[in-house]
């Protein structure tokens, strides 16, 4: 159910983070990179931009041009079906997707949900725009929204029928993230008395999680089925389980979104290291393992299996390559003949979705499929 905030400027400015020089590698399985397919009848020539993928293969996603967004969806043997205007971000294990229309001028967001050819407006009553990022396995979504353009923001959940009011509201309000037993990581900060608090909803009750360094607001950025919630506050990344708060990094970002966390408790990300960033895996009990990639690298998004995504870049930034991570081993995945490419999120089968240039420098929305093989260094 990977996430909205990743907003299509964000995809492209992550697209613009290059390589270097390759490592030795061993892998044992690559992909082949496939083209997302157009939708039949949009008007001009848009551009794809995938932003989940499940483990039915399904990918959700964007066309974006010169004619209003569309939400697309992908089936696994590749047609496209057109999910009507806005933003898809975020798709469960079901097939159900959660999208964001807007009417152009900022704090105009509605969130929907589409399942089974049906679209649903799940905004709260009386609400002047709703952010929703994320949707579990049973169709809950967390959202925080304000009765006015510029008013006190506040966070409720959708259960599929109706919503829940959660005790939260601020300046800012995140309700960015939800299992699957439906506990809510969120937060909020009042801007004017300086009091930002990281929190854990249960049953609509919410208790705050112990206060981490930095400064500023939270971004909760996912939990597992185990409670554990990982977060970050400026250049600070923080890990709670239960009541336990480990600082990963204090000069580093976790992944943005529910795949910067694994079940097993292993997180992902970048610190920053000799004014380079580097990808890394913070596992289970917080240790920190450099994944060995050269130059600038980010680690966008880990599975259940362990395997992790991300992108190296040049050192002047000129190329960019997509990454697989495995058990220590590292596998470099084929672009669509130009010099970037970049990932969005994997699934637990190994498929990668994200976006990769031609030889004439067009991006393109790709997939790439696992196939086995063994290679040799």
């Amino acid at each position: 159910m990977p996430d909205l905030r990743a907003s299509l400027a964000v995809l492209a400015l992550a697209t613009a983070l290059p390589l270097i020089t390759t490592p030795a590698a061993v892998a044992s399985t690559t992909h082949v990179i496939a083209e997302l397919p157009g939708v039949a009848g949009l008007p001009g020539d848009p551009g794809y931009y995938p932003t989940g993928v499940n483990d039915l293969g399904q990918v959700v996603g964007s066309a974006q041009g010169d004619a209003p967004t569309r939400a697309v969806l992908w089936s696994p043997r590749g047609g496209a079906t057109d999910l009507g205007p806005g933003l898809a971000g975020a798709i469960n294990q079901g097939g159900q997707v959660l999208g964001l229309t807007s009417d152009g001028a900022p704090d105009t967001q509605k969130p929907w949900v589409w399942s089974a050819g049906q679209r649903q407006a799940i905004s709260p009553p009386g609400a002047a725009w709703a952010l929703a990022q994320v949707i579990n396995d049973d169709g809950s979504v967390p959202m925080s929204y304000a009765t006015s353009a510029r008013g006190g923001q506040h966070a409720t959940v959708w259960d599929g029928e109706r919503h829940a009011e959660l005790p939260v509201a601020g300046d800012h309000v995140s309700a960015y993230a939800i299992n699957n037993a439906g506990v809510v990581a969120t937060s909020y900060a009042y801007a004017s008395f300086q009091e930002f608090a990281a929190l854990r909803c249960t049953d609509g009750v919410c208790t705050k999680l112990a206060p981490g360094p930095g400064y500023g607001t939270y971004d909760p950025e996912a939990i597992n089925e185990a409670g554990v919630i990982v977060a970050n506050r400026g250049m600070v990344a923080l890990r709670w389980d239960g009541e336990e708060l480990t600082v990963l990094s204090e000069s580093g970002r976790l992944a943005h979104g529910e795949q910067s966390l694994n079940e097993r408790g292993d997180a992902v990300g970048w610190v920053l290291e000799g004014g380079m960033s580097r990808a890394v895996l913070w596992q289970a009990g917080g240790k920190q393992v450099d994944l060995g990639l050269p130059g600038n690298s980010v680690a966008t998004a880990i599975n259940e299996r362990g395997d992790i995504v991300g992108h190296v870049s040049s050192p002047d930034y000129s190329s960019s390559r997509v990454f697989i991570w495995r058990d220590g081993q590292v596998t470099y995945l084929d672009s669509l003949g130009g010099a970037y490419s970049t990932p969005v999120a994997i699934n637990n089968h190994g498929v990668v979705v994200g976006r990769s240039t031609t030889a004439d420098g067009s991006w393109k929305g790709v997939r790439w499929i696992p196939v086995t093989a063994t290679l040799s260094r």
